[in-house]
């Protein structure tokens, strides 16, 4: 467990289990906009208690709590075969700019490179120039140039990492 203070939101950032499922629900629930970009978080409920689930089950989690909440929730979703993870993040809007993405992100990184993980990679609104930032200050980049699509790939190679 890591403690941060950073503009007033104490939070702790801890790997989840099972007995934190009923808070991550609590989250998502809260969660703003619903279904924006690669329609997640699902908008529907069921559909959303669906993909939680899946999420839980198959990839690594990382929480954010404030206060007995959940604020936010990292996902790596490892493939071991080819030493990568996907990379998925989720940040209640009241907790966004305040260190919470990056605190889950430099836990998610750490595991990652203790596990033999060599590359990260996720996708990104080609416009969430906030999320592009977070990405970039570890180290995260474009592949390819860019293009105007509504979408785009971001890699990190395990070992060039900013820390």
């Amino acid at each position: 467990m890591a403690i941060n203070k950073t503009s007033d939101l104490s939070f702790k950032v801890e790997e989840y289990t099972d007995r934190d499922y009923p808070h991550l629900l609590d989250m998502y629930d809260l969660f703003s906009p619903k279904g924006k970009f690669q329609g997640m978080p699902p908008v529907d409920g069921v559909t959303r208690r669906k993909w939680i689930r899946r999420l839980t089950d198959e990839g690594l989690n990382f929480l954010a709590w404030q206060e007995g909440k959940v604020i936010g929730h990292l996902v790596l979703l490892p493939d071991f075969n080819k030493f990568d993870a996907e990379y998925l993040i989720f940040v209640l809007q009241l907790a966004r700019g305040k260190g919470v993405g990056t605190k889950l992100t430099r836990h998610a990184l750490t595991w990652a490179r203790l596990h033999g993980i060599r590359v990260v990679w996720l996708t990104v609104d080609t416009y969430n120039f906030r999320a592009i930032h977070l990405y970039k200050k570890f180290g995260f980049n474009f592949p390819e140039p860019f293009e105007h699509t509504p979408e785009r790939l971001m890699i990190l190679r395990i070992g060039e990492e900013a820390r």
